[in-house]
């Protein structure tokens, strides 16, 4: 693991803490998890577990579901963070980062496998594999927007970047059904903090 991904795992895990996560009311059930005015279904989680487990057949169902629906909320939190400082990822710088990393990895099929082989597995279900890739551009340029010209990888921009994460999520009203379990700094989001955003092929096709 890369140090910037071991340093974004610590700070992030902050993140889990300050977003808030309670349990979904009775007038939101069929949510798997509501984020501000946004609603994770459990049919579109459900549908995205069994897309994985295709691919990755050996995965635990409830761990994948689990595993999915945090990184649902993680997109969420990183878009308000972006949008907060002003920070944008272009269909085009999409696109670029995505084709040159699933080139060197095997295809869509390939990187899943990949990132589930690591020694902390990340689960990406194939309908978000261009959500993640839109995440790993919008994370670069939101540290390098705080390191000011400077070391992304510095303390101070991680930290700055981290503080505007915790912000992100405080102001965002997140709901988490009681069924995919208890959330803390422990459990919820802490597992894919590094979600393999700042790792190179070389990494994840090393399982580092």
């Amino acid at each position: 693991m890369s140090r910037l991904t071991r340093t974004a795992a610590a700070l992030l895990a902050a993140l889990a803490a300050a977003a808030g996560l309670a349990g979904c009311s009775d007038d939101k059930l069929g949510s798997a998890a509501v984020v501000g005015d946004d609603t994770i279904s459990t049919a579109e989680l459900q549908d995205a577990t069994q897309a994985y487990l295709k691919l990755v057949p050996d995965a635990d169902s409830g761990e994948v579901q689990q595993r999915i629906l945090e990184r649902l909320i993680l997109s969420h939190v990183i878009d308000e963070a972006a949008r907060e400082a002003d920070v944008h990822a272009s269909a085009g710088q999409v696109a670029d980062q995505r084709d040159d990393l699933l080139k060197d990895v095997g295809g869509r099929k390939g990187l899943i496998r990949a990132l589930s082989s690591q020694q902390q597995p990340v689960v990406v279900a194939p309908p978000y594999i261009d959500r993640w890739f839109k995440d790993r551009v919008l994370y670069t340029k939101l540290v390098r927007a705080y390191a000011d010209g400077g070391d992304p990888t510095s303390t101070e921009a991680l930290n700055q970047a981290s503080n505007a994460l915790v912000e992100a999520g405080r102001s965002l009203d997140i709901e988490v059904s009681p069924r995919y379990g208890e959330w803390s700094t422990r459990r919820g989001l802490t597992p894919l903090v590094s979600g393999g955003l700042s790792q190179t092929a070389a990494e994840i096709n090393a399982g580092t």
